[in-house]
């Protein structure tokens, strides 16, 4: 992380009303694994199917030409839910790669006013010189960026929207939120089943995988659990690796592939034991959950997962102990008196993972 971004992040750990804290970024160099969240403005519900289908697409295309790896994602009437992998750098990327990558961002159907398309990159790239060298900075400065990822994607689906509803001004409601989280089978699997049952806790669905907007319902729909990204990742950490029948050897990809998505959907339906569970929204309104605490309880991961959970959008940073001291190790001193970054995330299972930021309320 650049320290002025680092230090900016810790003097504004508590801001003054009004000030937006600085965005907690991995360090440079470093590949990170970011979950975003970004609403509609005035949280209006503007995403109809049609709309989510033109926003699933682009994320798609958006991720393509900016070398980010979605891993999974969830699109509802008023924001969106993205679980994103961002490079440690870009590297040294040959004009051949720059062309294919352009071509998922301004290939296809040229439009009246379009300020740049594929024919001419293609053209200043082959005139060499000083043009090249513009176009290929040009480029190079839209990916492997977090900020320029979602900057591209809300603005070309800003365009598009206003262009087909004749409407004009912002469509988003301000900067997008992130939290960096850490990339492991227990931080990954929690994240990725808390946005995947968005739907779920909005009471759309009684199952993600009737959620066709989603990452986990996109991959079951299309009958494609071996292109979920979040699941082949999890796969190969080891995730539900205990599931394996004895004998099974488990560098077997299908048979992890299969284990994996038994525990993850396992994850996303463990069910309270205790009669407490609702049909949708919070499983335990915020009364009775402190009723709970204060007995010295605390939620299940089910229950928890059916929560509004302030953590995955304020938390700032999520994972192990050691990963959150880790990044607070290389800004410690702009936390004055702060001695430890890692604190306990509360309220019930969180399988021993912590945040930067000490939530007195984790619920929203």
């Amino acid at each position: 992380m650049e320290d002025s971004v680092a230090i900016g992040f810790a003097k504004g750990l508590l801001p003054k009303k009004g000030r937006r804290r600085p965005r907690v970024l991995a360090r440079p160099g470093r590949s990170a694994v970011y979950h975003v969240v970004s609403r509609t403005c005035g949280q209006t519900f503007l995403l109809g199917a049609v709309e989510k289908e033109r926003m699933r697409d682009l994320i798609g295309r958006v991720a393509a030409f900016c070398g980010v790896e979605l891993l999974t994602y969830c699109i509802l009437d008023n924001h969106f839910h993205l679980l994103v992998e961002v490079p440690g750098e870009v590297g040294e990327l040959s004009d051949a790669e720059l062309i294919r990558r352009a071509g998922f961002l301004y290939g296809g159907k040229v439009r009246p006013g379009q300020p740049l398309t594929l024919t001419m990159v293609e053209g200043a790239l082959a005139e060499g010189g000083a043009t090249r060298a513009y176009m290929r900075d040009l480029l190079l400065r839209r990916m492997g960026s977090l900020a320029m990822f979602v900057k591209v994607l809300k603005q070309r689906f800003s365009i598009g929207y206003n262009r087909l509803n004749e409407r004009k001004g912002t469509l988003w409601e301000g900067p997008f939120r992130s939290v960096l989280v850490e990339n492991s089978q227990e931080a990954l699997a929690l994240v990725g089943a808390y946005i995947d049952l968005n739907a779920v806790r909005a009471g759309i669905v009684e199952d993600p995988k009737d959620y066709r907007f989603c990452g986990y319902g996109e991959a079951v729909g299309k009958g494609k659990l071996g292109e979920y990204a979040l699941l082949v990742r999890l796969a190969g950490m080891g995730f539900g690796a205990e599931l394996l029948r004895k004998g099974v050897d488990r560098a077997d990809t299908p048979a992890c592939l299969e284990a994996a998505g038994r525990l993850y959907r396992l994850l996303m339906f463990e069910v309270a034991t205790d009669g407490s569970a609702s049909e949708k929204g919070r499983v335990l309104p915020k009364v009775a959950f402190w009723k709970v605490d204060a007995a010295g309880g605390g939620l299940t991961r089910g229950q928890l997962l059916r929560c509004r959970i302030r953590y995955m959008t304020e938390g700032a940073v999520i994972g192990s102990r050691a990963f959150v001291e880790d990044w607070f190790s290389g800004v410690k001193e702009s936390f004055g008196r702060r001695q430890t970054g890692a604190r306990p995330m509360k309220g019930g299972d969180f399988g021993g993972l912590c945040s930067l930021r000490d939530l007195s309320d984790p619920l929203r």
